[in-house]
């Protein structure tokens, strides 16, 4: 029998042809008293059956790009099929609420679709109701029978550009589809890690305003990566935030590291306090104040200087800085690739492009520095920084600023080209 179709219409296909069989039946078989199996299905149009598949889906669910219903992601990005009647057992899953679309999936139906569809008797079928019959097997958990239907597809139809994304994600079989600007697009990026191709904005509102809550593993994962970041992550937090209290503590500790340092410190201190507990809070802005304010309180070793001044976090980044060079450079780098919102790292960059003549970089951390950039060392150096760019005017008012009010710094006589 030949496996040749023909379309009626260009992509996208409205309907699916079936060729005929051509070749001639084979003679009947002598009778017997064995019992005949006599098909029931014939006499029942075609639409009878999809009618009752149709009403599980409501009209809310077409094509392919709502298989990113079927896609669970955890903590570290990573795709699989999820099935809504039985949850995934696999450790450090991202949980998420899932109401099914409609009446649940009439499995006798169905399973008459699929067996009269695997017969080819029917001469076409709808592209979305063909469509439909294959989401319905992940609605059901009834995975194997997915893969029969996707090689059925392939075969017989050919299959969609979104359906080879799909495919692609779950890593069984891989393809290069068209690029185009669809949330599973982006997925494929992400999941590549050519992440500034991904559409960070289009899967936050898919999660925010579509539902497709399954995707904040891979909002999470891209925030732990440093690949999304700023003010657009807050609103995605903020929401995700809500359902705090119903995760496992493995998740809540995971959550609080993701998001530490990462985000804008006062915008998410609002936000901790609300969802913390009185005791969990305080532990909370503790690490928060070390990570963005630096630690005040123990007093760094004096590396051989006669440092006869109070401590000052910031004289011991320069003295470690004139002792340890690119070395301490790097490690300050490290910082804030791990905590790019910290005001203190910022600074303590600040400083080190200071004493290495670079004044524009200079300016740049400093104006990342929050309000630790008004502490006397921080802005006596950008003072001078301004008197080096040709900036008298501000400069000198600073400067005669702090002479007035006594915070003047001292630096030690080996530095004393500060």
């Amino acid at each position: 029998m030949s496996r040749n179709i023909e379309t009626q219409l260009p992509w996208p296909e409205i309907r699916l042809h079936f060729t005929k069989q051509t070749e001639e039946k084979p003679p009947a078989p002598p009778t017997s008293n064995e019992p005949v199996a006599v098909s029931t299905l014939d006499p029942i149009p075609m639409n009878v059956f999809w009618s009752s598949l149709r009403s599980s889906f409501q009209g809310k669910y077409n094509r392919y790009i709502n298989y990113i219903q079927y896609l669970s992601t955890d903590f570290s990005g990573g795709f699989k099929v999820c099935s809504f009647l039985t949850q995934n057992h696999t450790q450090n899953t991202f949980h998420f609420p899932f109401s099914p679309p409609g009446p649940p999936v009439s499995l006798e139906m169905r399973n008459m679709i699929w067996l009269v569809s695997k017969k080819k008797e029917w001469e076409e079928v709808e592209r979305e109701d063909w469509e439909l019959l294959g989401i319905s097997f992940l609605l059901t958990g009834d995975i194997t029978d997915f893969k029969a239907w996707v090689e059925m597809t392939k075969r017989e139809f050919g299959l969609s550009e979104d359906c080879k994304r799909f495919l692609t994600l779950l890593g069984w079989e891989e393809y290069e589809p068209e690029e185009d600007d669809s949330i599973l697009q982006s997925l494929i990026h992400y999941s590549r890690g050519n992440y500034e191709s991904v559409n960070y904005k289009a899967i936050s509102n898919s999660v925010l305003k579509e539902g497709y809550w399954q995707l904040s593993g891979v909002l999470l994962d891209s925030i732990a990566k440093l690949a999304w970041k700023g003010e657009d992550t807050l609103k995605f937090l903020q929401f995700l935030s809500g359902f705090y209290s119903d995760w496992k503590d493995w998740e809540k500790t995971k959550f609080k590291s993701i998001v530490l340092g990462k985000v804008p410190a006062f915008a998410f201190v609002r936000y901790a306090k609300k969802l913390l507990s009185k005791n969990e809070f305080s532990f909370y802005l503790d690490d928060i104040k070390k990570i963005f304010r630096g630690d005040w309180e123990e007093e760094e070793v004096q590396f051989g200087y006669n440092v006869g001044f109070p401590f000052d976090p910031f004289l011991v980044t320069l003295l470690r800085y004139d002792k340890e060079g690119d070395r301490f450079e790097k490690t300050i780098q490290t910082e804030i690739f791990q905590f790019p919102y910290s005001y203190f790292s910022n600074l303590q960059m600040a400083l080190t492009c200071y004493r290495k003549g670079d004044f524009d970089s200079f300016l740049n951390f400093y104006e990342k520095g929050g309000r630790l950039r008004f502490l006397p060392i921080p802005l006596y150096l950008y003072a001078r920084a301004l008197q080096r760019k040709g900036d008298a005017e501000v400069a000198g008012s600073i400067l005669s600023t702090l002479e007035k009010m006594g915070k003047t710094p001292l630096f030690p006589d080996e530095m004393s080209d500060i």
